[in-house]
């Protein structure tokens, strides 16, 4: 676990060397859904601050949205990976995209919290660029650990984007 949030750390910054520390082994991968664990907590902060979601009946869809989102894309990714012959470095891909969460959910709490204390325009301003962040960050690491395009990767993050909304949206509708 500590390589790998030492892989989030460098991946954050835009530096390659991030991803030999996201995949040790094999069963690296399947470590780095720890991850998932570890940014549980803040997105139960976001949430919270976001809606009354948390403090209905709408806890259990939240969490079950949760891990959706967690297992859909990687299980989506790899027919992508693989239709381009890129299968062998799906394993190192979904291992950095699990530690570089660690990196998104810190820079989502913090514009979040920083967001509620600031004037609206620039609370929705902080956001925007965290989403941003978000999605270069993603990108970063599509292209790096897959070896692909710019262009490429950017369709990796349109479909993660498409899943993440679905979900939000089917969230909303079965929780609201």
């Amino acid at each position: 676990m500590v390589s790998g949030i030492r892989a989030a750390t460098l991946l954050a910054r835009g530096r390659e060397e991030g991803l030999r520390l996201a995949l040790l082994s094999m069963e690296g991968t399947a470590r780095s859904f720890w991850a998932g664990a570890i940014c549980l907590m803040p997105f139960l902060i976001i949430r919270a601050m976001g809606n009354d979601a948390l403090l209905s009946a709408g806890l259990g869809v939240e969490l079950i949205g949760y891990v959706l989102g967690w297992v859909a894309f990687p299980l989506v990714s790899l027919t992508l990976a693989e239709a381009w012959g890129r299968g062998p470095l799906w394993p190192l891909f979904i291992a950095a995209w699990n530690w570089a969460n660690l990196a998104t959910y810190t820079v989502l709490l913090g514009s979040t919290v920083l967001g509620s204390i600031l004037p609206p325009g620039m609370g929705g301003m902080l956001t925007l660029m965290a989403f941003a962040y978000a999605l270069w960050l993603e990108w970063f690491v599509a292209q790096r650990a897959l070896r692909i395009s710019g262009f490429r990767a950017g369709l990796f993050v349109l479909m993660d984007t498409a899943i993440g909304l679905l979900i939000a949206s089917t969230v909303a509708r079965i929780g609201g």
